[in-house]
């Protein structure tokens, strides 16, 4: 959810005093008035999102007051590309200066964040000049770049050795973010546009020991606020580097999901790298029968079903878009089960008053057709809550053809852009549509339309 906060200097200091325990605070500036508002950003899935907003004031004061409901990284900034990391953990407070191109704690700080700015401060010539390749002169070249990484690299095991906060857990975290973010620094680098671009026979040693196998073997670079970026860096350079020398006819997709050591990070690069590329809703479908294993986390599944709406176009002829619901006894039911049959899609509600005057000439209809291969299913959007009223609903009326729940209005009426019901909708044996809105039970060209396809 994102939120507007105003600074009101007595009650926020009050606020905090109050809620101490349970609130943290996050004050800054805005210096040269670069930002009129300040965006709070939270880490989720290794991607920023909007949490809050804050003015800034005249003076360039703005401020957070937040419930963190777990420690974790947040950013403070203009978007998601310029911004600031920030530690947060109950009761926390944090005093920063924002300029446009860094920022600087100052004041009272955590241990945390005083360790983060830390590595932060040491790192920013190589990030500035790795992720804002805009901003940086043209005459600084990649033999500029490679020989300020270089000595970047001979200081960092020194910094990372001193980065103690007290906080073992937080220590341990800092530096594998660190190591990735020296990984990233490095990719980014070569594929950003430059004014001049280095050959591979030009590039450091480092640059050959950044694949390994023990790297991306578990889900913790997703909380990282660049954690995202970090692993799709990652991949594409290992499928653009071993594509080279593959000798197997591997595909780039195949080679970076290969060196992710997890299924939910290749679940990530599925739907962040190469969805992007996907065109058509057959092309969504072809992929989601070779990379859907690896979405195994309910937001992957979600992110791919919006991706897939809209894609899809509804029209006759075309692929009818699948759809998978629990049935009575809660088992998982999917369109494309049937194919092979001819499927009569009633969409309706226990609450709908024309659906159900639809039941009777529907129990009739399908008492006609009882022994033909059409399936009568029902999917139902009744709300998760009246589950039971559903159920109840379904005994008392003695429906019959298979029942689904889809507990709301959700993939099934994005997918088919349905904005009323009952709704009724023929799909053929093949699993194409026939009419995306066809004639109710009552009407005697519903059982027409579904003869002439049973004759095919």
């Amino acid at each position: 959810m994102r939120k507007v906060i105003f600074v009101l200097g007595l009650l926020f200091y009050s606020s905090v005093i109050v809620c101490a325990q349970k609130y943290a605070i996050i004050k800054g500036a805005v210096e040269d008035q670069w930002l009129s508002q300040v965006n709070l950003f939270k880490t989720i899935d290794g991607r920023l999102e909007v949490y809050a907003t804050s003015n800034v004031a005249s003076d360039g004061s703005f401020g957070f007051l937040i419930k963190p409901e777990e420690s974790g990284f947040y950013s403070l900034g203009q978007d998601d590309r310029m911004n600031f990391p920030v530690y947060i953990e109950e009761g926390d407070e944090v005093n920063i200066v924002l300029r446009e191109n860094k920022a600087s704690l100052v004041a009272k700080n955590t241990k945390e964040n005083i360790q983060l700015y830390k590595w932060l401060d040491y790192a920013y010539d190589i990030w500035f000049s790795s992720v804002f390749f805009d901003k940086i002169p043209p005459t600084y070249t990649y033999e500029n770049f490679f020989l300020d990484f270089e000595k970047f690299l001979a200081g960092l095991a020194d910094l990372k050795a001193n980065l103690k906060s007290g906080n073992n857990s937080f220590d341990s975290l800092l530096k594998e973010w660190i190591d990735y973010c020296v990984d990233y620094y490095a990719i980014n680098f070569l594929y950003t546009p430059r004014h001049k671009h280095p050959q591979h026979s030009d590039w450091p040693e480092f640059y050959n020991s950044i694949i390994r196998s023990d790297k991306f073997t578990n889900e913790k670079v997703l909380s990282f606020p660049n954690g995202v970026r970090i692993l799709s860096s990652y991949a594409d350079f290992a499928s653009h580097t071993q594509s080279e020398e593959n000798a197997n006819g591997q595909s780039r997709a195949q080679i970076a999901l290969k060196v992710l050591q997890n299924d939910r990070l290749r679940g990530e690069y599925v739907i962040n790298s190469l969805a992007p590329g996907w065109r058509t809703y057959e092309q969504y479908l072809s992929c989601m029968e070779m990379y859907g294993k690896y979405l195994i986390a309910p937001s992957l599944k979600t992110r791919a079903e919006v991706i897939g709406t809209k894609l899809y176009e509804t029209r006759e002829g075309g692929i009818a878009a699948d759809f998978t619901y629990p049935d009575m006894n809660g088992k998982k039911v999917s369109l494309s089960d049937f194919k092979g049959k001819v499927v009569l899609i009633d969409v309706w509600a226990t609450w709908c008053g024309p659906c159900k005057y639809q039941i009777p000439y529907l129990k009739r209809l399908e008492e006609e057709m009882r022994d033909s291969d059409v399936v009568f299913l029902g999917v139902s959007l009744d709300e998760g809550k009246d589950k039971q009223k559903w159920l109840d609903f379904i005994k008392k009326e003695q429906l019959g053809g298979v029942q689904l729940h889809a507990e709301g209005w959700g993939k099934i009426t994005k997918d088919y852009k349905i904005k009323g019901i009952p709704h009724f909708i023929v799909v053929d044996r093949k699993g194409n549509i026939v009419s995306t809105d066809a004639p109710r039970p009552s009407q005697p060209e519903l059982k027409a339309i579904l003869e002439a396809e049973l004759k095919k």
